[in-house]
């Protein structure tokens, strides 16, 4: 497997600074250098992660003399990806992984080439390799960056760019499992998979996001705009379906879930009155908004996608149950080691508590593989979870986070069909606080009329699932960026500050 080989640097703190350095004036001696000895060439993968951010490209290390560069092949991953960071990802990156070349990781479907000339002394390339074995680079070279040549016409690329090479907008892959009846591939991808109930199938969705998407936004056509139909340099659209057998479907996830530092699996469940097209399209933005490094898997059970079909929809959710509970234990197993992260929706909730409460039945060793677990506006009766879900799954494992308002008129129209019986995605005073469950309140956010989508479209939640699921911050931790501590009777819970 590629991540065998992969390597790590954090690159934040003074050697970064004195890496800028040294590269900055090697770039400018390099100008002016003869032609580069007898070299050697390292084909790699190379990332960068941070808040937001995600990176990944396949790289030519182009070392010389050759001499050099044998002596280097050790640390070639872990140097090329720090030099990629600073060259051309603009130090955004806090923390760089690098392995040798693997199509299905960085090959030219899924990401840019770039290529980079180093020219190493014997004393530079000796000091390079004694601090790279400390855990540190510490490199003294001359480089010469520069992009690759341009692929050939109608390439595959995240990247797509017109004419003059600005970018359009970025792919993004989707892997999903659904139980929702396959149509075949006669019809178009946006509906593929309707409302009605059948097996589990898996694939992946291409989803395009545009270089003008704007953080917690899910752009799409508008009649007030004048637009009539979807177009990929403005709106975030579902570009295409493929389906994929189980094992192949999981040994995909696999090789991206562990290549490149372990970055894991993003798992997103939607709600109600959801059709298969816009799951696919929020999966995407979710993955683009948070800069999630490894695959992210949608599992779309088969909301009729109606405003009057909410108790149709409910029984849907409850059929799926078993479903969910499996795809999260074939998640749970992919691979060794890589941790899941789950966000869910509104009555996704209910298919993801239930599953999950499922699934820690069946054998509660699976539980280890989840990291965190988000439950976003949740669909569900609140004296339920306090009673029944909560205590089944709160403190299994998984941090659990629950995003709550009092402006949800989604959830107050729900709470009046079943009785009045509150739902655990309101908030006020009897907002749900228990043991092991990080509770937030939403109400200060501000969003959309009907205030249930918060969690998508605020870029202000966007920016604390960020926290949440790319560096497993507890709140207290987050208090510093948005949120503040509420002491009431019931116990501590958070909210976000006045805007």
């Amino acid at each position: 497997m590629p991540s065998r080989f992969a390597t790590r640097a954090d690159v934040r703190g003074p050697r970064s600074r004195w890496l800028r350095r040294i590269l900055d004036f090697a770039c400018l001696v390099a100008l002016a250098a003869p032609a580069l000895a007898a070299a050697a060439q390292f084909d790699l993968c190379v990332r960068g992660t941070g808040l937001g951010v995600s990176r990944i490209a396949r790289l030519t290390l182009e070392v010389s003399p050759a001499e050099a560069a044998a002596s280097i092949t050790g640390v070639a991953p872990r140097l090329g990806a720090m030099l990629a960071n600073q060259r051309f990802w603009n130090n955004e990156a806090e923390d760089v992984f690098g392995a040798p070349f693997d199509a299905e990781i960085c090959g030219e479907a899924v990401a840019p080439q770039l290529k980079l000339e180093l020219t190493l002394g014997e004393a530079e390339a000796r000091e390079l390799v004694a601090n790279a074995t400390r855990g540190g680079v510490r490199p003294a070279q001359v480089v010469r960056p520069r992009q690759a040549a341009p692929l050939p016409a109608n390439a595959p690329d995240d990247l797509v760019r017109d004419a003059q090479g600005n970018v359009q907008y970025q792919v993004m892959r989707v892997h999903y499992a659904t139980n929702r009846k396959d149509a075949g591939g006669a019809v178009a991808s946006d509906v593929r998979f309707g409302g009605e109930r059948g097996s589990l199938s898996f694939g992946v969705a291409e989803v395009t996001v545009p270089k003008s998407h704007r953080i917690g936004a899910l752009e799409a056509p508008s009649i007030l705009r004048l637009e009539f139909r979807v177009d990929p340099t403005k709106h975030v659209v579902l570009a295409s379906v493929k389906p994929l057998a189980h094992e192949a479907w999981r040994a995909e996830i696999a090789r991206r879930a562990t290549a490149l530092g372990n970055a894991g699996i993003l798992v997103f469940i939607h709600g109600y009155n959801v059709r298969f097209a816009d799951a696919a399209r929020r999966a995407g933005q979710l993955s683009y908004d948070l800069g999630f490094a490894g695959p992210t898997v949608l599992f779309s059970w088969p909301s009729r996608g109606g405003v009057v079909d909410y108790t149709v929809d409910e029984q849907a959710a409850e059929w799926s149950i078993p479903d969910m509970k499996d795809v999260l234990a074939s998640l749970a197993t992919v691979a060794p080691g890589v941790p899941v992260y789950v966000i869910a929706h509104s009555m996704g909730n209910r298919v993801l508590t239930r599953g999950f409460k499922a699934l820690l039945d069946e054998d509660l060793n699976k539980r280890r593989a989840f990291k965190q677990i988000v439950l976003a506006a949740p669909d569900i009766d609140a004296d339920v979870f306090r009673r029944e879900i909560g205590p089944a799954i709160l403190g299994k494992g998984p941090r659990v986070t629950l995003y709550a308002s009092s402006n949800d008129k989604a959830l107050a129209a729900s709470r009046n069909l079943h009785g009045g019986y509150r739902r655990l995605g309101e908030s006020g005073d009897n907002i749900v606080v228990m043991r092991d469950l990080d509770t937030v309140d939403a109400s200060m956010v501000s969003t959309e009329f009907l205030g249930h989508s918060y969690f998508g479209d605020s870029s202000t939640v966007m920016s604390d699932l960020i926290y949440v699921i790319q560096k497993s911050l507890p709140p207290q931790d987050r208090v510093r960026f948005a949120l503040e501590p509420v002491r009431a009777a019931m116990g501590l819970y958070w909210r976000f500050k006045t805007q």
